[in-house]
């Protein structure tokens, strides 16, 4: 999906869907929930979009369009035009996939729990793309003004309460459809927005841009890809070895890491954070022989993978979903896994990393 769709995970993904072991996805609640208000949906038309089916090879920058003219029909309510083949497939967090019309339907539910849900696409956060791919992180935003998946998998009543949230989606092409999306959501923010949650957080956290301050590259006539996919392999070589320095990481030593904590960690924070979590996973293993997907372009790297790890030793959670470590449980966990990095000279300034607490925690049967 588009980042269109992009926000049916963000804001549509229930917590079975998202991973978490709390309640199922709009979609699977289809059949649990008995709302007839709810469930009432018409038929979308499948109509082709605008110079699609050619036989010329779209250039990244119309990959990139296409994108934000898939979201542009999501914020017009015109999945009509929503720019997914067929036969796509859809990666949610917590080891969810589903098929077009499963898809498709988790969104028409979206839009009644956020009738005024949309991507803010113009511009993205972040918006860059390799060959056939791209990759975007956009804030959605919305009124949960109808019935939302609780983590028990029950319907909580609206609260009006607006929810602000980062959405990414890294997608692959074929002549202007999409054919595969890998998608990530904040969804523990946005429980906490809605009062679920504990520790309400700001409305517009800090977090990686792409602008005029940190362009898509610094050196437009220079190309930097092969050395910044090869410093990204490196670092996460470290990872998996637990080799936490600034330089086995390939950090630059006035890096930002964002997307762990609410504020940016600076490297030393980061890397308090790496041996906090390989002291509960001692096999923590990010598998980047091969990625599943590693996209670059300018200064910016996004990757695609499976981060696995047992729990052997004591987590520490985020408050809001544990105030106390998880002792060991020994079972495992083997989720999907995004980074999007900004590089300078084969070393990260800027680093986003999304990762699955919800899948986490659902995989290792722990109870929020």
């Amino acid at each position: 999906m588009l980042p269109n769709l992009k926000l049916v995970l963000a804001f549509a993904c229930g917590a079975k869907a998202c991973g978490a072991h709390f309640g199922p996805s709009l979609h699977h609640m289809r059949a649990e929930i008995k709302s007839g208000n709810l469930l009432k949906r018409q038929t979308v038309s499948q109509e082709l979009p605008t110079d699609q089916n050619n036989e010329k090879h779209w250039t990244v920058d119309q990959n990139r369009r296409q994108m934000q003219v898939s979201d542009d029909a999501f914020i017009g309510r015109d999945l009509a035009h929503f720019n997914h083949h067929e036969n796509s497939t859809m990666y949610y967090t917590g080891g969810v996939i589903m098929n077009l019309t499963q898809h498709l339907e988790d969104m028409r539910l979206l839009y009644s729990i956020y009738s005024d849900g949309a991507p803010h696409n113009h511009d993205y956060r972040i918006s860059f793309g390799e060959g056939d791919w791209t990759v975007a992180l956009a804030q959605v935003s919305g009124t949960q003004d109808g019935p939302l998946p609780s983590l028990q998998g029950t319907l909580l009543p609206p609260t009006n309460k607006r929810v602000h949230m980062d959405l990414m989606t890294i997608a692959r092409w074929n002549n202007g459809w999409m054919m595969e999306e890998y998608l990530w959501s904040d969804n523990p923010l946005m429980y906490r927005q809605v009062g679920v949650l504990p520790d309400r957080p700001d409305d517009d956290l800090p977090d990686l841009e792409l602008n005029l301050a940190t362009p898509l590259s610094t050196k437009p006539g220079e190309n930097h890809v092969a050395l910044n996919k090869k410093s990204a392999k490196e670092a996460d070589d470290a990872l998996n070895h637990g080799k936490f320095t600034v330089e086995s990481l390939n950090l630059d030593h006035d890096a930002l890491i964002y997307g762990l904590s609410d504020v940016p960690l600076n490297a030393t924070g980061y890397i308090d954070w790496l041996e906090q979590f390989k002291s509960a996973f001692s096999d923590l293993r990010l598998e980047n022989q091969p990625y599943k997907q590693i996209i670059g372009q300018g200064d910016w790297t996004a990757t695609v993978a499976m981060l696995s790890g047992t729990h052997d030793g004591n987590l520490t959670l985020p408050v809001y979903l544990s105030e106390k470590p998880i002792l060991a449980t020994g079972k495992k966990f083997n989720l999907l896994h995004y980074t999007i990095a900004r590089w300078q000279n084969g070393k990260i300034v800027g680093l986003r990393v999304n990762i699955d607490y919800f899948g986490i925690v659902a995989a290792l049967g722990i109870e929020i």
